[in-house]
């Protein structure tokens, strides 16, 4: 068994599952949240070779769907008696925009209102782990398209958004959410943070079409491996606090070293809106 728990979202490929690898090797238990059962099997025994000794389980759940987040959280606060950590790393770009039945941009649900249930609904066994190892982390994995995020489009039903511009919104969404959740969580032993990979060599974008896929296609060969793009979040999940610094709570980090915003809408007002505004889908 792990020394610690990790708990990490669309962890059977890209990001997610380099991460899952590497945090097995620093003997954490896994916890494996997957949309697809069959690809969360395949992930799961590749992580087990990574390291035979820690324990590594799969949960499936579609983010995009309020109803199946919160049935995982239910089994893993049934199953599990601690959670260190919560890595909120699924996230992807729509090949055409589509809205939930309650019209909600459909990547938007799936990237930070399901991210948002998800952890809303795990907040006692985090304080839980808190309260007896006085370290518990919150990870969301932003990017730096939060930069062409706008606040003012977040919850709205806007046909005319495109894939790239419903994107930015996620990025922003998962960083202002980091911010709100290192100030509501204050004094728990829970920080949060929110994190930029870079520009990674995944499956990423691998649904759009158009010029913009094409762009993406041919950029990718200066991309950086899963393994440099993960670094980061493995840092924010393993790396001593004092490596960290108390005072970077809520911030957005890149390559390892907090790094400020670049979007005006990145602020602690719209961290505290969100929030409030999010707590309807719990």
């Amino acid at each position: 068994m792990g020394i610690k728990t990790a708990l990490i979202t669309g962890a059977n490929a890209g990001l997610g599952l380099t991460t899952a690898k590497a945090l097995a090797q620093r003997s954490f238990d896994l916890i494996l949240l997957c949309r697809n059962e069959q690809k969360g099997l395949l992930a799961q025994a590749e992580v087990r070779k990574a390291n035979p000794a820690v324990r590594v389980d799969v949960i499936t759940a579609d983010l995009a769907d309020g109803n199946s987040v919160r049935e995982a959280a239910q089994k893993i606060n049934r199953n599990y008696k601690r959670l260190d950590v919560l890595i909120n790393n699924a996230g992807y770009t729509p090949a055409s925009i589509e809205f939930t039945a309650d019209g909600i941009e459909k990547s938007f649900y799936a990237s930070h209102i399901g991210h948002f249930i998800l952890t809303y609904h795990l907040l006692d066994l985090l304080k839980k782990t808190a309260r007896e190892t006085g370290d518990v982390r919150i990870i969301s994995l932003s990017s730096a398209a939060h930069a062409f995020g706008r606040k003012a489009r977040f919850f709205r039903h806007i046909d005319s958004i495109s894939s790239w511009s419903a994107y930015g919104d996620d990025k922003l969404a998962n960083l202002l959410f980091a911010k709100a959740a290192a100030k509501k969580l204050a004094g728990t032993g829970i920080t949060a943070y929110s994190v930029h990979p870079g520009a990674v060599r995944t499956n990423f974008a691998s649904d759009m079409s158009g010029f913009g896929s094409q762009l993406f296609k041919l950029a990718r060969t200066f991309m950086r491996t899963p393994e440099k793009g993960a670094q980061t979040s493995i840092f924010l999940a393993s790396a001593p606090l004092k490596a960290i610094g108390e005072q970077n709570n809520g911030g957005y980090f890149a390559d390892s070293r907090p790094k400020s915003p670049s979007n005006r809408d990145a602020t602690d007002a719209n961290a505290d809106w969100l929030w409030e505004k999010s707590l309807a889908f719990v």
